[in-house]
């Protein structure tokens, strides 16, 4: 596990590229960004940079897929690391969301 809690998010057209760890700590900066861009009807999370995700960072994933898909919008997470495909699997989330 890291042992400082880093993230950068940078906006990039109608979607979101993070970098770094997404704990707790950082988790609500993601679901802030990710609400942000919420007018997009494709919204796409670049998670290709993500070095640990923990449950904290599942939730905000699934809550915004949730919430964009009521909306009529998808949510695509691509791409996605070895953490955050690792988590996907264990979860049992891979089938859930839309993963590219």
């Amino acid at each position: 596990m890291p042992t400082s809690s880093s993230l950068r998010i940078d906006t990039v057209d109608a979607g979101l590229v993070v970098s770094g760890v997404v704990d707790a700590h950082t988790a609500p900066q993601l679901a802030e960004a990710l609400a942000a861009v919420a007018d997009a009807e494709r919204i796409v999370l670049d998670l290709g940079a993500v070095d640990f995700i923990d449950s904290s960072g599942l939730r905000v994933l699934v809550d915004g897929h949730q919430r964009y898909a009521s909306t009529g919008a998808t949510l695509v997470l691509s791409p996605v690391s070895e953490a955050v495909t690792r988590l996907l699997e264990l979860a049992g989330l891979v089938d859930h969301l839309v993963v590219e």
